[in-house]
């Protein structure tokens, strides 16, 4: 009965120590299971940046567009300075004229040049009005055309982010393999080139 005792003992002992080291060593191999999971979601997952300094002054789209902003801004000025130039000469005439004119010439002179700051004043205001909704309306087809670009470049490259980074942004740390500035400029460059030959 003892013989027996000590054999089931051992055969108990035996099968504890066996449920132990398997118990263990599921938990030690699902831990590696889910490192391993964690690992190919952060890869799976991910981002990219590009200079977005960089891009105004390289994307040809971008700069054609500056300078047609630049082009109406000036005639806007050019408009404006015309007027400012009509207004002067008016007020000088009024003041070499001013002694030697009646009281009516003196209250039309008044008039017209009351009417020519309104005008002036309505002209810059409309100009100006106009001046925005272009400038909106280029810079929106710009950025509609980077964002087309960047639907299928990260599709293509399996990014799930890309950022537009600059000088006032707050990313405070940038890893360089992720800037793909140089890669979106060039192909950007290449598809505004053949869009332009069309």
């Amino acid at each position: 009965m003892k013989k027996f005792l000590i054999i089931s003992n051992i055969v108990l002992l035996t099968a504890v120590a066996y449920l132990y080291y398997m118990h263990y060593s599921y938990i030690s191999s699902d831990k590696h299971k889910i490192t391993e999971a964690n690992a190919a979601a952060a890869n799976s997952f991910k981002i990219a940046y590009f200079e977005l300094d960089t891009l105004e002054n390289s994307y040809e789209f971008y700069k054609e567009a500056r300078t047609f902003l630049t082009g109406k801004q000036d005639q806007m000025n050019a408009q404006l300075n015309k007027l400012r130039e009509n207004y002067m000469s008016k007020v000088n005439e009024f003041n070499k004229r001013g002694p030697n004119l009646s009281q009516t010439e003196q209250s039309e002179f008044t008039q017209q040049l009351a009417k020519m700051e309104n005008d002036y004043r309505d002209q810059e205001q409309a100009l100006g009005q106009d001046m925005q909704a272009t400038t909106m309306q280029k810079l929106q087809e710009v950025k509609n055309k980077i964002e087309e670009f960047l639907k299928n470049y990260c599709r293509s490259k399996g990014y799930a982010y890309v950022f537009a980074s600059s000088e006032n942004d707050y990313l405070y740390y940038k890893d360089t393999i992720r800037n793909i500035t140089n890669d979106v400029v060039r192909l950007l460059n290449e598809q505004h080139n053949s869009e332009k030959k069309k």
